[in-house]
């Protein structure tokens, strides 16, 4: 689960294990290989036409990712001309060591005063003789950026990627949040003052769907952590929190 390739191959094959969609739980995704030749790449480019052809012009912005050994928002980029595209994709898979993620983009997210954000969770899985189980801390927190939101910019990192080590480089970090940060319960508080008329609950109606994620994230790696049955381990994920600590039991194995 630790890096973007490996993260939807897992997923992937979970959800189709089970019968379930994948793209209801991930946005629509290609894992290119081996350049623009890849069947993965053949696939993508007929999905970028139809909906070309369809005139969903808008709907037709891509996030292309490395597979592998990146963090921090390096090496990802925003965009929607098909040239461009592959230029990202080929720049990427060039070295035959390293994967290219090309994902469907959100383009019109929630936003937070104008502005994009992601959530943020902090789990573990620990291994007791080979016994699994998952946890969840309760509380998480938002990572927001630090400009207005628009897709008629798809190059301004400071709009479309909410990581930390891009945002601090912005003349307006923690202008509008502490180190551009909002907690569960500041942004009920932005719900309940902006949306009121959706009656949306975070504790009620988006927390559940994290911890269903989470969990699946989890299974889908199930017969693959701790192999070796180690008397006593765990795995904590890759997100850091920074309210409590307090564990949600996801589930037992």
């Amino acid at each position: 689960m630790s890096n973007k390739k490996a993260l939807f191959i897992n997923m992937k094959t979970y959800y189709e294990a089970i019968g379930e969609d994948p793209f209801i739980a991930l946005p629509m995704t290609f894992h290119v290989k081996s350049g623009l030749h890849d069947p993965e790449f053949v696939k993508f480019k007929k999905y970028y036409q139809e909906a070309a052809a369809n005139n969903k012009k808008d709907h037709n912005i891509w996030i292309i990712k490395p597979g592998e050994c990146t963090n921090r928002g390096y090496g990802i980029q925003v965009a929607q001309d098909f040239s461009e595209i592959v230029e990202l994709v080929e720049s990427s898979t060039r070295n035959s060591r390293r994967t290219c993620i090309v994902q469907k983009y959100i383009h019109n997210p929630l936003l937070i005063s104008k502005r994009k954000f992601d959530i943020r969770t902090f789990a573990m899985l620990t291994s007791i003789n080979g016994n699994l189980k998952g946890y969840e801390y309760e509380e998480g927190y938002l990572r927001t950026s630090s400009a207005e939101y628009t897709i008629k910019n798809l190059n301004n990192r400071m709009v479309h990627l909410c990581n930390d080590a891009i945002q601090k480089k912005s003349e307006d970090y923690g202008k509008f949040e502490p180190g551009n940060k909002m907690g569960y319960e500041e942004f009920q508080r932005y719900l309940d003052k902006n949306h009121s008329s959706l009656n949306v609950c975070f504790e009620r109606d988006i927390q559940p769907q994290i911890r269903k994620l989470t969990a699946d994230c989890f299974r889908s790696v199930w017969g693959k952590i701790d192999p070796y049955k180690r008397l006593n381990t765990f795995e904590v994920s890759y997100a850091p929190f920074e309210v409590a600590v307090i564990f949600h039991k996801l589930f037992f194995s």
